[in-house]
């Protein structure tokens, strides 16, 4: 048992606009889920901070803003995930 045999995580091809935006937003808020941080610009090791503040992070972050609809509605997808930390924005079918 365990992760040195077997494997403790899967992938999943994305291929719907809502299943992607809910897996970023996922990934931004897990230390805040898990407790390490209360907010999401607290976590250094997020590329959170880097894609509100246009800063080259090694993701594609005006690709990802423009999925978003644009850096406001980034930011406030995010924030309204943390309110309901135990569900998904979008239902995906």
């Amino acid at each position: 048992m365990g992760s040195l045999f077997i494997k403790n995580f899967r992938r999943d091809t994305i291929l719907i606009k809502e299943h992607f935006i809910n897996a970023v937003i996922y990934t931004h808020r897990n230390p805040i889920h898990h407790g390490y941080r209360d907010n999401y610009d607290e976590w250094p090791y997020s590329s959170y901070f880097g894609i509100v503040n246009s800063e080259e992070n090694g993701t594609e972050s005006q690709k990802l803003i423009k999925i978003f609809g644009g850096i406001d509605l980034f930011v406030q997808l995010n924030r309204d995930s943390k309110k309901s930390i135990s569900t998904t924005l979008f239902e995906i079918p």
